[in-house]
């Protein structure tokens, strides 16, 4: 006799919420499972939302969520793991619906539509058809506060945003003691990927910091060569790998899809030994 595979109730639950929607409209659909913990938290400080330990007990168990919710940003399914904690966002790419954590499985699950996502932010199952944002959280520190990091850097940059800025030697990216070097990257902290570009020999402004994203899509920027022209007065500029705009080191449009809007310009200062950064933009 062959043994019948293993039906659980939850997946009773499950194929019975989607049979009950599946003659309705997307809006119809009832939550089958169940809603984790919600948690305010504190407007994120360079990117890092603090989440106290002492106020979320459940999260001492592997596997356990929480959503936290920070004032002004976007809410966040805070995991841990096991062997640590993580976040993810906690917005469904599909209608905006807040996901929930399902503890056996491991998983993000949409209440709304019945989309699913891996720990690592991962899209297992439709109707979304993109993946969700992974955030690296910090191990409680010594006050007890677990810290999710928001803008997590690619360590191109050392130091990390603190008081809304960051700083670097220029010895520390040769490509940046000429005119027309950029380097690539994003500090801890950042609210965007950079282009840190030498525009000038000498002068407060010789260095331009602007936003890796390009501003038709979304694509991330890339420097590159150019022949000495209009808009190539360094030797260099800035691409749109996707669909081929291009601008200038300081983000100014030269041609493409992107035109009239440049890319975002922050505020930059050189002192002829280091750069700095802000994280506002410069008008």
């Amino acid at each position: 006799m062959t043994d019948l595979p293993k039906v659980t109730r939850r997946d009773l639950i499950r194929k019975s919420a989607l049979f009950s929607c599946a003659p309705l409209a997307v809006s119809g659909c009832a939550r089958f499972v169940s809603p984790v913990r919600t948690l305010s938290a504190a407007t994120p400080v360079d990117g890092n939302v603090l989440v106290p330990l002492s106020s979320t007990p459940e999260l001492a168990r592997a596997g356990v969520a929480v959503l936290v919710q920070p004032a002004g940003a976007g809410s966040v399914l805070l995991v841990n793991s096991g062997t640590g904690f993580f976040a993810l966002s906690a917005r469904c790419p599909h209608a905006g619906c807040l996901l929930t954590w399902v503890p056996e499985d491991r998983q993000a699950e949409c209440p709304c539509h019945g989309s699913r996502f891996a720990g690592d932010g991962t899209l297992l199952s439709p109707p979304a058809k993109s993946n969700i944002a992974r955030y690296p959280a910090d191990a409680p520190d010594a006050e007890g506060n677990i810290v999710i990091r928001l803008f997590a850097g690619d360590g191109v940059f050392k130091q990390p945003v603190r008081n809304g800025q960051f700083t670097f030697a220029i010895a520390d990216h040769p490509a940046l003691q000429s005119v027309g070097g950029a380097v690539s990257g994003r500090p801890d902290g950042f609210p965007s990927p950079l282009v840190i570009s030498r525009i000038a020999p000498t002068g407060t402004d010789a260095v331009a910091a602007v936003s890796a994203i390009c501003s038709h899509l979304g694509c991330t920027v890339l420097p590159a060569p150019c022949a000495a022209g209009p808009g190539c007065t360094a030797g260099s500029f800035l691409q749109c790998p996707c669909h081929g705009s291009q601008f200038d080191l300081a983000g100014g449009i030269i041609q493409g899809p992107a035109a009239p809007n440049p890319l975002l310009r922050y505020v930059a200062s050189f002192d002829g030994a280091a750069v700095t950064v802000s994280t506002q933009p410069k008008t």
